[in-house]
Order: C-alpha cells, then sequence, then structure tokens
C-alpha cells in the first residue's frame, strides 16, 4: 500500500504544479496585454477641468510615464505643472 500513496500524491503534486505552470502563463499574458501599446493610450480630457482644483473623487488612472493617479484631474495638473504630455494607460492603478 505505501507503494500506491506515494504514487497517489507524486500524481497529486504533478497535477497541481501543472496548474501553478498554467496560473503563471496565464498571468503573464494577462501583463503582457495589460497595458496595451502606445498607439492605444489615451489623451485626457483635460478641458472639462477647472484648474488648479480638482474634485476629491477616486477614480485613479495610469499615466504614461507610470504613475498612479488618483483622477484624470490630477493629471492633468501634473501635465500642466510639467509641461509633459502624459497619456492615460488605463483606468485604474498602474
Amino acid at each position: 500500500m505505501a507503494g500506491r500513496g506515494g504514487s497517489l500524491a507524486l500524481g497529486a503534486v504533478s497535477l497541481v504544479l501543472l496548474l501553478l505552470a498554467r496560473d503563471v502563463a496565464a498571468s503573464l499574458d494577462s501583463l503582457s496585454s495589460e497595458f496595451g501599446q502606445p498607439s492605444e493610450y489615451r489623451t485626457p480630457n483635460c478641458n472639462q477641468y477647472k484648474l488648479p482644483g480638482c474634485p476629491r473623487d477616486f477614480s485613479p488612472v495610469c499615466g504614461s510615464d507610470m504613475s498612479t493617479y488618483p483622477n484624470e484631474c490630477t493629471l492633468c495638473m501634473k501635465i500642466r505643472e510639467d509641461g509633459r504630455d502624459i497619456k492615460i494607460i488605463r483606468s485604474g492603478p498602474c
């Protein structure tokens, strides 16, 4: 019986490793496509905000400078302060 239990445990470990490898591969695929291509980045609509004040809503965006901004308006403030062209890579944190 010891031999059968050992092969059962080995089969279980093999299954776990196979599932883990599949999950890692899926995670790598999603990471590579998560930020898209630079041509897919969107330009923030800074004209809609009365700068320098911004609303306190928390709707984070990820800028092309790889910084997370609390909302689009704060990204627009950064663009205005630095004079840089920062695009929105995606909604949500970087």
